[in-house]
């Protein structure tokens, strides 16, 4: 579900307004729904005062909820000059099979989600506890409270379905014993060493790699692991090449760690899982790219309907069945868009595409950068075979 305040002027109303929603939510269409994890999207203007809308936020959660489902704070204004919006993962109709738990690890508040088919783990707002350090120690402590997560719950990375990473100044390069990294590959190189750990049998999860405007670095996951055999299948993009597979001179600067050398970004374009009577396919951050060539620079146009060429690639019928999926029968949906732009500016262009193509489909407008230079715009969602 997505949420923006419907009064206000204050950071601290809005808040409220996006607060007060929450129950009608959960007492009309939803009756019986179950909040599980909660994205947070702010304009936060400077470090500090990120780091005071945080807490802020986590006083609210602490104040409005008895047991605290996992959340993350996320540095990305929203569109229409709004100072909060929200996403809120719902378990909506919570049947006899099904049992959830909230808890917490290095003061990281985490979901359980248990049924038959097998254990749910959502998690977010996994950042370094320790402020002023440089990133690439962020990261590292990012993944590694990230890896210990998944310990504490019998999972591996190549359990994580989707995975969201966001990194502040995405594109900026750094100097690092006097070579050029880019944080964006930094990433990349942290990410790579902690998966190289598990097998992925059933390919990387879906993911998105995007740019936040403070916080340094912010870890979101959701997982699972089956209690039986469950389709988990990667769905590629015959027009895109897999990212784990592109050229080293796509890859920007030089790699933040000697031993391993400049690593490529570990992502499927999509994900296809079959759950509790769900075929959901979980689309990860599609942008204006061909192979591995970004399309239309400079123009903001080009680049969304190519986003949006490549989305509808991923999901049709015909592409679904060339990665192995099974059982396609009924119709796709697509339940929600987060849709991110670069420049403010460019802002009424996409929406007035996105809202033609996607009429009546929730969707979430950010202002973010992206993971390369010349990309304008980048969007990602699920949809549903029903």
């Amino acid at each position: 579900m997505f949420i923006k305040p419907d009064k206000g002027v204050h950071f601290h109303e809005q808040l409220i307004s996006c607060f007060e929603q929450i129950p009608e939510y959960r007492n009309s269409d939803h009756a019986g729904s179950i909040v599980l994890h909660c994205s947070f999207f702010v304009n936060a203007k400077s470090n500090e005062d990120f780091v005071a809308i945080r807490s802020e936020i986590s006083a609210f959660m602490d104040g409005k909820f008895e047991s605290v489902p996992t959340f993350s704070v996320i540095a990305q204004p929203p569109a229409d000059n709004l100072l909060i919006s929200i996403e809120i993962t719902l378990l909506e109709n919570k049947s006899e099979d099904l049992s959830i738990e909230f808890k917490m690890l290095h003061e990281i508040p985490y979901t359980i989600v248990k049924s038959s088919q097998g254990k749910e783990v959502y998690a977010g707002g996994i950042s370094a506890k320790t402020s002023g350090l440089s990133l690439i120690v962020q990261v590292e402590e990012a993944y590694k409270l990230m890896k210990d997560i998944l310990d504490a719950e019998s999972l591996s990375f190549s359990d994580i379905v989707r995975q969201w990473n966001y990194v502040e100044n995405i594109v900026h390069i750094n100097q690092s014993d006097n070579k050029p990294v880019q944080n964006y590959q930094l990433l990349n190189d942290t990410r790579s060493v902690y998966y190289s750990q598990s097998d992925f049998k059933n390919g990387y999860p879906a993911a998105t790699g995007i740019g936040m405007n403070y916080g340094g670095i912010l870890l979101e996951f959701y997982a699972i692991k089956p209690a039986k055999s469950l389709d988990i299948i990667p769905v590629k993009n015959p027009k895109q090449t897999d990212a784990y597979n592109y050229p080293q001179e796509v890859l920007i600067g030089n790699s933040s760690r000697e031993k391993t050398g400049k690593t490529t970004p570990k992502f499927e374009r999509a994900k296809y899982i079959s759950l509790n009577g769900h075929k959901l396919i979980f689309i990860s951050g599609t942008a204006s790219i061909l192979h591995e060539k970004t399309i239309g620079v400079n123009d903001v146009t080009q680049q969304t309907k190519v986003t949006i060429d490549n989305i509808s690639e991923l999901i049709a019928e015909k592409n679904l069945k060339h990665s192995g999926v099974r059982d396609i029968s009924g119709t796709m949906n697509y339940t929600f868009l987060r849709i991110y732009v670069k420049d403010a500016s460019d802002l009424a262009s996409v929406k007035d595409i996105c809202d033609r193509k996607f009429k009546d489909i929730p969707k979430s407008y950010l202002i973010a950068d992206i993971c390369r230079d010349d990309l304008l715009v980048e969007i990602e969602g699920v949809a549903e075979l029903v």
